[in-house]
């Protein structure tokens, strides 16, 4: 049975303000910091969006599709890839680490509480459910990394303790 997550994330369908994936993810850093409807569809969870009330959310069927199509999985790294970027970082298969644009990036998210931090609590959560458990660790892990090296780190402890209660299992 189609669903709209799995054909958005495909390339089938467009997400409900008729975006592609691949569009979304063609947008500059800009349009990402002040859109705030298409990150549920990139990342998607099982409960609604308070931002995106309309954006479908998983169910077991879906997740068991995200988890045993490699094809979805891929597409889901490539948007946390872009988001990744949009934060100043970069993926290794072993590691996540400052990308040559953190320093022009981490003032949007880093130095100040921020929208941002739902939207990777988000992150966390979503690559999590649908099977990229080593992804979200890598990614939980460079935060507090960054959070003990870096001295202009502005993110409450309260969100520390929401990104860790996403990657636990």
């Amino acid at each position: 049975m189609p669903h709209p997550l799995a054909d958005f994330h495909l390339g089938i369908a467009p997400d409900d303000h008729g975006r592609t994936f691949d569009a979304i993810l063609a947008h500059d850093d800009e349009w990402l910091e002040y859109t705030h409807n298409f990150i549920q569809w990139l990342f998607p969870l099982t409960s609604i969006s308070g931002a995106n009330p309309t954006a479908p959310t998983l169910d077991a069927a879906q997740i068991a599709e995200f988890c045993s199509n490699p094809t979805l999985r891929k597409q889901l790294l490539r948007a946390f890839d872009r988001m990744l970027g949009f934060y100043g970082l970069d993926r290794t298969p072993d590691s996540i680490t400052k990308a040559p644009n953190w320093e022009q990036r981490k003032s949007l998210w880093f130095t100040h509480p921020s929208h941002n931090h739902l939207r990777i609590t988000r992150i966390l959560k979503c690559l999590n459910t649908l099977a990229l458990e080593q992804e979200a660790r890598l990614l939980y892990n460079n935060l507090i990394t960054l959070k003990e090296t870096e001295p202009d780190c502005g993110i409450p402890g309260t969100t520390f303790t929401h990104w860790a209660a996403a990657v636990t299992p």
